[in-house]
């Protein structure tokens, strides 16, 4: 589709902006969401991209949970809602694992589980997530599931790493 694209007129869209006028996006479409999975290939820097830092992650939490986390990816966002999103993302994971993990043996490559999840609502997701988590800390304002500001003063980002079982460094 993304060369159809730049060689056609087949797969434009047109848009209707809040003031009435109406556009016309074509490879637009495709480059935008690339820009996420190859910053780098785009003048946006040399950092990886989307898939290598889902990847990358995954790597650094405790062995007995990796397989887990890489079965049970979910989106969240709006810039998620792009279409064959999750797919793109899972292939690529898929790719990593393949060439990182298994150093190219094809034949340990059909155990690995990878999912990613995209729910219909994930474009409000994280609004979502964050009501819920006001909520519970309006019930319980001294768990150990928060941090103050007085530990953030004290300890910065790191005071985070308290609260999950990744080995950041």
């Amino acid at each position: 589709e993304k060369r159809l694209a730049r060689e056609t007129t087949l797969v434009d869209r047109q848009y209707t902006l809040p003031d009435s006028r109406v556009i016309r996006i074509g490879a637009e479409r495709f480059m935008a969401p690339e820009i996420l999975f190859n910053p780098s290939q785009h003048g946006c820097g040399d950092g990886v991209g989307l898939p290598e830092l889902v990847f990358n992650t995954v790597r650094r939490s405790d062995i007995d949970v990796q397989m887990n986390y890489f079965s049970h990816i979910v989106l969240s966002g709006g810039t998620t809602m792009f279409p064959g999103f999750s797919s793109r993302l899972e292939k690529d994971i898929r790719r990593l694992y393949l060439e990182k993990v298994l150093r190219g043996d094809t034949s340990r490559a059909a155990k690995f589980r990878c999912c990613v999840e995209d729910p219909p609502r994930r474009q409000h997701m994280v609004f979502l997530g964050a009501s819920i988590l006001a909520d519970s800390y309006e019930q319980q304002p001294n768990s150990q599931w928060w941090i103050t500001r007085q530990e953030y003063d004290e300890y910065g980002a790191r005071a985070v790493e308290r609260l999950i079982s990744t080995k950041l460094s």
